[in-house]
């Protein structure tokens, strides 16, 4: 679990950098938020299971 929190983070941090140097609407922006979403839905499932 820490690390897919991790992993969260990161990723989270990540989008924050390239949102701020490409603007919001950047294809690559777009990708690692898709990321993020994909990480979070993986953590909400593993936490509604517990």
């Amino acid at each position: 679990m820490n690390s897919l929190l991790s992993n969260i983070e990161k990723t989270r941090l990540e989008m924050i950098l390239l949102a701020h140097q490409y603007g919001y609407s950047n294809p690559s922006v777009v990708q690692c938020s898709q990321r993020l979403d994909l990480l979070l839905n993986v953590y909400h499932n593993k936490n509604i299971k517990h």
